[in-house]
């Protein structure tokens, strides 16, 4: 089960992100980043703080969704990755395609560059 939450603060979209991110779990988030990347502006910050797993249909979501919102000048970055789920994305070697914040707060003035 993945519970997903989210708040715009400051024109940055949070998604807070708990449980399990896998294939029976990936298609909602999937549709809210497709949704998201259609804004002028993509800004989103994952707090993943209490994601206890994810799976390569996981990933999927957020390589899926990354090219268009870059492709606006908008990003995707994490914030508050555990070692578990940090281990999943340093095995895809995708820790360096995404980046990674220890908490929510230094995730959203990563943003102040977008503003």
């Amino acid at each position: 089960m993945l519970d997903i939450r989210r708040q715009n603060l400051n024109n940055i979209e949070t998604i807070h992100l708990q449980g399990i991110l896998n294939a029976e779990t990936s298609p909602l988030l999937e549709e809210i980043l497709h949704e998201l990347s259609k804004q002028p502006l993509p800004m989103i910050l994952l707090c993943v703080e209490n994601l206890e797993y994810i799976s390569s249909a996981g990933m999927g979501c957020f390589i899926g969704a990354i090219g268009g919102i870059r492709k606006k000048g908008g990003d995707l970055r994490f914030a508050g990755m555990q070692p578990r789920v940090k281990r999943i994305f340093t095995l895809l070697d995708m820790e360096d395609f995404f980046s990674q914040f220890d908490s929510m707060e230094k995730g959203l003035a990563s943003f102040s560059d977008k503003k």
